[in-house]
């Protein structure tokens, strides 16, 4: 596991953003690790793009930075997106990235990418699964310099976006959910354990006054018996790998990579950003939206705790910022 601002990998300045994503942990697991990961042909990804937008021309790039899925850049506009087969996981679904996708484009519009089409199909190289989209315009946040001026803007605007996602109905057939207190106990348990496992191989990460596991119990006793609300529509990960911005100005432009969606508490969706400031302002900005649950603000710092211990556990630059900011939200549990 690890966290927008990690110093695993190929090094943090190689690699600044990537949020949960180094190593699968008790929740999930790769389904079929050992099979091939072969790149399509231009000739086959054409085919497929042209299925839906009949003007594609020219395949001019391939796009591997998520690591479980790959992205065929069409022209200028189109992206055609694929499952890396040996990065299957159970939670992620093409199938419902797609869904999802025209679901949200009456409420979040250019913000999100425009669904052209959805298949399964037979080509010269095997069956193929595919997403064929809009590919959404500017940088990803963490690839663009935000200004200190532009950064409230944004990030009250991302927790604004996220306010209108949640309000999204959706399908339980095809958006698994969290149903109740005990489901959402399981999935925190799950990461509490995961981030102990990162914590180990870090043993002089750690600086808080209060030991990681009495963190990790503290949290789950804290945790609500029943919730205020239903579950709701969650991007899973609305990091700076997955928000673009405008790389002139740092504005908003919008939201990628629905394929881990699910449905649980509002909270879990508002803390992936490494800088517990960061996430203060996307609260602020979802909280414009009206009032939320009885539950929220206990929700919300049992996220942030969660975050802080993985900023943490990932040896991130904003460390000190989350054990600073750890250790006073416990006292708020």
């Amino acid at each position: 596991m690890c966290v927008e601002g990690c110093s695993s990998g190929t090094g943090w300045k190689q690699r600044p953003w990537c949020l949960w994503g180094c190593f699968v942990g008790r929740a999930d697991v790769y389904l079929q690790p050992g099979a091939a990961d072969p790149v399509l042909s231009p000739a086959t990804v054409l085919a497929l793009a042209r299925r839906h937008v009949s003007a594609a021309a020219a395949v001019t790039g391939v796009d591997e930075s998520g690591g479980e899925a790959r992205a065929y850049l069409v022209d200028d506009d189109v992206v055609v997106k694929t499952q890396r087969p040996h990065r299957l996981r159970p939670r992620t679904s093409l199938a419902k990235e797609a869904y999802l996708l025209d679901m949200l484009e009456t409420g979040l519009g250019a913000r999100v990418p425009r669904l052209f089409g959805y298949d399964k199909v037979d080509t010269p190289e095997g069956v193929v699964e595919y997403l064929c989209m809009s590919r959404m315009r500017g940088l990803p946040a963490r690839a663009a310099e935000i200004s200190d001026a532009a950064r409230p803007v944004l990030l009250t605007g991302l927790g604004r976006l996220l306010r209108t996602l949640h309000a999204t109905r959706a399908d339980d057939g095809v958006v698994p959910r969290d149903t109740d207190a005990a489901a959402l106990a399981r999935r925190l348990e799950f990461g509490f354990g995961d981030l102990a496992d990162a914590l180990s191989q870090r043993r002089n990460a750690w600086t808080a006054p209060v030991p990681a596991d009495e963190v990790a119990r503290r949290a789950l006793a804290a945790l609500p018996d029943t919730l205020a609300g239903p579950p709701v529509v969650l991007h899973s990960n609305p990091s700076p790998t997955h928000v673009f911005v405008d790389p002139d100005t740092g504005q908003l432009i919008g939201l990628i990579d629905f394929g881990d969606a699910y449905a649980s508490h509002p909270a879990l969706d508002l803390h992936r950003w490494p800088s517990p400031a960061d996430r203060v302002m996307i609260r602020d900005g979802y909280l414009d939206g009206g009032p939320v649950g009885g539950d929220f603000d206990r929700m919300w710092t049992i996220a942030m705790i969660v975050t802080d211990l993985a900023v943490i556990a990932a040896g991130s630059p904003y460390a000190p910022q989350a054990t600073v900011d750890l250790t006073g939200r416990l006292d708020d549990l």
